[in-house]
């Protein structure tokens, strides 16, 4: 038996779980999260919630990727912040009070 027939089904798994893991391993598009945070919004706000109400800004802080703002027409504000990989992070914490 030839040693490349031995080897070509290790390598064709090989290239199949890279090609998976690229698939899957993917970061959602800045569409994607805010669709999906606009979506959490409107599951909560209530009555006279709009998508539009929705909308996003960058972060100085390089591991928050974008901030969500939903500003309901009653003036509750939500805030969402977003990690690299579209995941919701806690409140940044601001740091003790300086004088």
């Amino acid at each position: 038996m030839k040693r490349w027939m031995i080897f070509a089904p290790v390598a064709g798994l090989a290239v199949f779980a890279a090609v998976l893991g690229l698939r899957l391993g993917g970061q959602p598009s800045e569409t994607d999260i805010i669709n999906r945070y606009a979506a959490a919004y409107l599951a909560t706000a209530g009555v006279g919630a709009k998508p539009t109400d929705c909308a996003a800004t960058t972060h100085p802080d390089p591991a928050v990727r974008m901030v969500v703002t939903c500003s309901h027409a009653s003036g509750v504000v939500t805030t969402f912040f977003v990690g690299r990989r579209g995941e919701t992070l806690p409140f940044p914490d601001q740091g003790e009070p300086t004088t």
